[in-house]
């Protein structure tokens, strides 16, 4: 009828019909994939952690090199048109007025352009946004 005998332990039923080194391996197996399972969150959110924290400490440290960058940038800018200014024959202080407006119309120009890039892409993203819920 039944080939379950109530003296027989689980040890013993499980082994009748598993060989002993194959349930070992599966039982293994299961406890790694669990394992997985369940620590697989936790790393997850830890990495996620450990990236943001790590992206706002070099942004950080790019904002508080940045003005200095910009400084020596505008100097270097500015004694490019100082040799510039020299090289060409008359009018010193015209062409070197010149050419401080021109760089500085310049920078005006792309930081509009900046900004309306970014204002672009913010409105491309409202267009698309109850696309996205």
């Amino acid at each position: 009828m039944s080939d379950i005998n109530p003296n027989e332990t689980m040890k013993d039923f499980i082994f009748k019909y598993l060989d002993e080194g194959d349930f070992y391996k599966y039982l293994r197996l299961s406890i790694v994939v669990c394992a997985y399972l369940i620590f697989r969150k936790y790393y997850s959110k830890w990495a996620g952690n450990k990236q943001a924290n790590d992206q706002f400490a070099q942004d950080k440290k790019e904002l508080e090199a940045k003005p200095e960058k910009d400084r020596i940038a505008r100097e270097e800018a500015e004694r490019k048109l100082e040799e510039e200014s020299k090289t060409f024959g008359w009018g010193k202080q015209t062409r070197k007025n010149v050419k401080s407006t021109q760089a500085f119309l310049e920078e005006q120009i792309e930081e509009q352009r900046q900004r309306h890039q970014t204002a672009y892409d913010a409105a491309e993203d409202h267009d698309i946004e109850y696309l996205l819920d």
